[in-house]
């Protein structure tokens, strides 16, 4: 007969593998119990997959890069000690593992950690900040800022995660019936915005920017608008959720479309956020002639005259500050970044002192069935490439430039690269 195992060294053994799951069980929120399956979105580019001792050691990982956004079912929402809340995935390559919720894995929609009645204090150090209101698919349907010049707060009675990002619905003061961000999912402190507010640098003597001077831990993320508009507001509206403040490049005859009018009356309504510049009208080549967008552009063959450029510098600031209220000068970039001395002297009689080229470029222009690159290509680019005062060039057009931007931000904010204007940076 085989000896008998005591029940004091049995609960021995079992004690680590009882407490992970009294602790894992403890913290699982209503909203998504240990029985409960739901859908957890693993955004484009890399993923990491865990297993944990009790203590909340790693005991294996693995990585897994996904092209683009996949959609995975998960049973367990949980707090790792020590290492915040995590989500147990059951399909795909990453199945039995446990992913970190954040903006690039999350169930999508709302998560409510706690409920307070009576309400809690959340704290608003000096700053500015934005709250939200949502749709019923948690979809951003409008926005709140304020400007507290001393520290404040206000009451909350519910704390959550809608979309990976941490939130307290607020009930009195300036953001009642909002959800403001908080710097933690776990801490009730209101997240103020990163960067100053958007305003250009004095027009002054030209200048030609690649890299950014005066850059503190900054990448200046920008995109043009000068062809398709599929992704544009889509994409405008994710940098409203993230708070990451961005300089445009529209063209006039873009913003003349419906959907172009559209896209800068929403950029014109978050001056907290966002700057403009000026693409030129057509999207000429300036220096060499050709180009054109659209292709009825009115581009010459041959180099254009300095008349014609000053035109195309002109007609476009117009539209853009009637569809945005907000003034492009004195900053512009040239189409296909084709210019030379007199270009850049013809635009500066017009008020366009400021050339800015890029040092990154996503090429997110180009759909991938013609050699473009994936999501993850491009937040992989971003992310690995910039440096400190970084130029990004993507478009509003980007075939995968919306599907590639919570990794690319989530990665450069990582890495201690602040994505930001470029008159922050400047400033």
């Amino acid at each position: 007969m085989a000896p008998s195992i005591g029940a004091g060294p049995l609960v021995r053994r079992l004690f680590p593998i009882l407490a992970l799951v009294a602790v894992m069980v403890a913290v699982l929120p209503p909203a998504l119990t240990a029985a409960a399956v739901r859908t957890v979105r693993l955004e484009a580019g890399p993923q990491q997959g865990y297993t944990f001792s009790s203590s909340g050691a790693v005991v294996s990982s693995k990585a897994v890069t996904y092209a683009a956004p996949t959609n995975v079912s998960s049973d367990q929402r949980a707090s790792v000690p020590g290492r915040g809340t995590h989500l147990r995935i059951t399909t795909g390559p990453l199945a039995g593992l446990w992913v970190r919720e954040s903006m690039t894995a999350h169930v999508p929609g709302l998560i409510v950690n706690a409920t307070y009645s009576p309400a809690v204090r959340v704290a608003f150090a000096a700053g500015t900040y934005l709250g939200y209101r949502f749709d019923s698919s948690w979809r951003v349907v409008s926005t709140k800022r304020a400007t507290l010049s001393t520290s404040s707060g206000a009451s909350a009675s519910r704390r959550g995660v809608i979309h990976g990002r941490p939130f307290a619905q607020i009930v009195s003061g300036i953001w009642s019936g909002y959800w403001v961000p908080l710097t933690t999912p776990s801490t009730l402190a209101g997240q103020r915005l990163t960067c100053a507010a958007p305003g250009h640098v004095a027009a002054g003597s030209q200048q030609t920017f690649t890299v950014l001077p005066g850059a503190s831990n900054q990448v200046a993320l920008t995109f043009d608008m000068g062809g398709r508009l599929d992704p544009a507001r889509n994409i405008v509206n994710r940098l409203v959720l993230d708070r990451v403040c961005t300089t445009f490049f529209p063209t006039g005859a873009m913003t003349r479309t419906a959907e172009g009018q559209a896209v800068l009356e929403l950029i014109g309504a978050h001056p907290e956020l966002f700057e403009l510049a000026n693409h030129t009208d057509h999207h000429c080549n300036l220096r060499d002639g050709g180009g054109g967008s659209p292709t009825t552009a009115p581009c010459p063959t041959s180099p254009p005259s300095d008349s014609f450029i000053r035109a195309e510098m002109t007609r476009a600031a117009t539209i853009l500050r009637s569809a945005s209220g907000m003034e492009p000068a004195p900053y512009w970039r040239p189409p296909y970044g084709t210019v030379d001395a007199r270009v850049r002297s013809a635009v500066a009689s017009v008020g366009y002192t400021k050339t800015f080229m890029w040092d990154v470029d996503t090429i997110d222009w180009r759909p991938v069935a013609e050699g473009g690159p994936t999501a993850a290509q491009i937040a992989d680019k971003v992310a690995t490439r910039a440096v400190n005062g970084s130029d990004v060039l993507m478009h509003l057009g980007g075939w995968n430039t919306y599907e590639a931007l919570p990794s690319m931000v989530q990665r450069l904010r990582a890495r201690g690269l602040q994505p930001t204007t470029i008159s922050d940076v400047l400033r």
